[in-house]
């Protein structure tokens, strides 16, 4: 009977071969495997008869079975005979930890699943377990990776410290730390009771972490309780999460209150960083810690926070007692260089031991020292600092601190420094944002006589070196050729009006006429090269806000030949080729605002609410009066006049340097500075050759 069977099934096989067509051979296949079977009779039969019939198929049909087989969902029963015929191979129990990571970097989490647990009831692979726990933690599934922590306890696998340190750092990690807080002091507290398990530092940290990123300062602090001089002893990271969630802690509750409040919460913060860091200094030179970059800039961060400018300095102090960077601010105790220390040369290029006792400075020291030399006014030595660091000590800066270094020349309105780093900047950190911060220092440099050199270099380097000029950077320009004018004023008192008011119009005409270049190179590639369909509705948003940012910077080209007109800066011969500039821009902000209700429908109506003028009336671009000082720093934001806050609120003066920062009228009699009393003018002598050389490795 069974070899009847057997031959009626060859001589099927073989007519399906060769009698069907492709199409209905495939068909006829498929079928077949997506038949439901229920017994294991039907099975074998099923899977010989598709064996055979493989091994004479075509090789198109033999691709489509196998695109077919991978398609589908391996049901249960299919995954207990896969795992009992992996479990039947392997009974050492780091060889199915292995399989299972090698399952699971396959994504196969169900297999690896159903594996452990059958593994579970006769070995123990604890390591397993910990793998399925890592791998729902990686998946940010905090709540699955709990759930299969308590299963493994279970059934009966015993959690050793992996499993606690993979939970606990996976409460750190959860993206809802608060109520991953309760989980981690829970299994950690479970550790610290265990009779078979003991805490160690790791622990210890993880906890800490989950509490600090939570900023649950009273947890925190319940946990570093539990330290100990032997098994949780703290090192560097211990501390660093400490200081660093006290200085969280400081700068998040001392929001919306009142200034003596804010003022005594931070001092309590940084009195018990200080007695903190009394400790840290204590073992450090008891040999009982190794002292690290991030624990020493912790530290400093936290003396930052404090309102009083004249206690700022002790970050300086901070790191030359834990990384031996000199305080350059302060007369030297003898007569040696820091720029001649052997021991120093280099030392950021240095393969450092994790034994070695000496901490070694980088990046990070370098940004925390700018930041707390323009937090404290002391920006004359930041050149200094930048060239010890970079030449001697070999630190290769990264973006940051460029950045930093560039808004240090901005508090210290060093338009000369600002050009002069922008030609030595790496091309891999080119960009629009350090031409902004260039130009916003040039603008706070607005009394210095040499400012528009200074201006005109940044624009010629950032015409050179990026492909497309930056829009907010040449707003930003145009801005410096308007609140330039203290000499021109000068002159003005000085009984020589005319003179003055035709000098100021022309450097605006000539500011205007470079950056008209500019705006067409960035008018053509948003409008006319960047591919979008017609009607503009479907135009992406982030097409439609750099088409706003050009018109943006049309309005103040606008607003500057409107200026020039209105106030009859220049002849009427000297404004005919700037008059056809202003027309053709004046349409193309017409055609660009003609249809912005449809784009943004909220806009009007909320103009229309709070009283403003219709965003939409022509009237906005036709008649332009000439604008008062606050109309002209209120059309530039924030964000504008201190582009990408890389300086500290403390550290950026914004009410003295206003003064500084207005449009002239000069339809308004010009006022002697010392009865004007909302200004004070004073006079900059330019910048002395002979000042600092500024170099750089890159």
């Amino acid at each position: 009977m069974a070899a009847g069977i057997l031959r009626f099934s060859s001589v099927l096989r073989k007519l399906v071969v060769a009698e069907l067509s492709p199409s209905s051979y495939s068909a006829l296949l498929l079928r077949g495997r997506r038949q439901p079977y229920s017994t294991l009779s039907d099975s074998a039969i099923y899977d010989l008869i598709t064996e055979n019939v493989t091994e004479d198929a075509p090789s198109r049909h033999k691709r489509i079975l196998e695109e077919n087989s991978q398609d589908q969902t391996p049901s249960l029963a299919r995954l207990q005979r896969i795992v009992q015929r992996h479990l039947s191979h392997m009974q050492d129990p780091w060889k199915i930890a292995q399989y299972v990571q090698a399952t699971l970097d396959k994504d196969r989490f169900d297999e690896a699943l159903l594996l452990v647990q059958t593994a579970s009831r006769d070995r123990a692979v604890e390591v397993s377990w910990n793998l399925l726990i890592s791998y729902q933690i990686k998946k940010k599934q905090l709540k699955r990776a709990i759930q299969l922590f308590n299963e493994m306890k279970k059934r009966g696998q015993l959690p050793n410290v992996s499993s606690y340190t993979i939970l606990i750092t996976g409460c750190a990690a959860s993206e809802h730390p608060k109520q991953a807080v309760a989980e981690a002091v829970k299994q950690y507290q479970v550790l610290l009771s265990s009779p078979r398990l003991k805490a160690n530092t790791i622990h210890l940290n993880c906890a800490l972490n989950v509490c600090g990123r939570a900023g649950d300062l009273e947890s925190l602090f319940i946990v570093a309780d539990s330290i100990n001089d032997t098994s949780r002893a703290p090192d560097a990271a211990t501390y660093l999460i400490i200081l660093n969630a006290l200085r969280q802690d400081a700068m998040t509750k001392t929001e919306g209150l009142p200034f003596t409040q804010q003022e005594a919460l931070k001092q309590k913060a940084i009195d018990r960083g200080k007695g903190i860091w009394q400790e840290v200094m204590s073992k450090w030179k008891g040999g009982r810690l190794n002292m690290d970059e991030g624990l020493a800039c912790a530290m400093g961060r936290l003396l930052l926070i404090t309102p009083q400018r004249k206690e700022r300095p002790q970050v300086l102090d901070i790191l030359q007692q834990a990384l031996n960077v000199p305080n350059l601010t302060k007369k030297p105790l003898d007569d040696t260089d820091p720029f001649e220390d052997p021991a120093m040369k280099d030392i950021a290029l240095r393969e450092t031991s994790s034994k070695t006792r000496q901490a070694v400075p980088g990046r990070n020291t370098l940004a925390l020292i700018l930041t707390t030399l323009a937090s404290c006014k002391m920006t004359t030595v930041g050149i200094k600092y930048w060239n010890l660091m970079v030449r001697h000590y070999g630190i290769v800066p990264d973006r940051d601190n460029w950045y930093r270094m560039l808004g240090m020349t901005k508090v210290s309105r060093n338009s000369a420094y600002a050009a002069e780093l922008l030609e030595i900047l790496p091309d891999e950190f080119v960009c629009g944002k350090p031409f902004q911060i260039a130009m916003a220092a040039c603008i706070r440099d607005s009394v210095n006589p040499n400012v528009m050199a200074n201006v005109n270099k940044a624009l010629d380097i950032m015409l050179r070196r990026l492909t497309l000029p930056d829009m907010l950077a040449l707003r930003l320009y145009l801005r410096v050729a308007l609140v330039t004018h203290s000499s021109f004023r000068g002159e003005a008192m000085r009984g020589h009006l005319a003179s003055g008011k035709h000098q100021y119009g022309a450097q605006i005409a000539a500011a205007v006429a470079r950056v008209w270049e500019p705006y067409k190179k960035n008018y053509y590639h948003y409008f006319k090269v960047e591919p979008k369909p017609p009607g503009r509705r479907d135009v992406t948003d982030e097409i439609y806000n750099s088409q706003r940012e050009v018109m943006a910077l049309a309005r103040g080209m606008y607003r500057a030949i409107a200026k020039l007109d209105n106030e009859g800066l220049q002849s009427k011969e000297e404004l005919k080729e700037l008059r056809r500039r202003g027309a053709k821009i004046n349409r193309e902000i017409q055609t660009f605002y003609a249809d912005r209700e449809k784009l943004e429908p909220k806009l009007r109506s909320s103009a229309v609410r709070s009283g403003e003028p219709d965003p939409h009336s022509s009237e906005l671009n036709t008649a332009l009066p000439p604008l008062s000082d606050d109309e002209a720093l209120s059309d530039f934001g924030d964000e504008d006049l201190l582009p990408g806050g890389l300086v500290p609120d403390e550290g950026d003066d914004r009410d003295l340097v206003q003064k500084f920062e207005w449009e002239w009228d000069t339809t308004k009699p010009v006022v002697s500075p010392q009865n004007k009393k909302s200004a004070k003018f004073k006079t900059v002598k330019p910048s002395s050759p002979t000042r600092e050389p500024l170099e750089a490795t890159i």
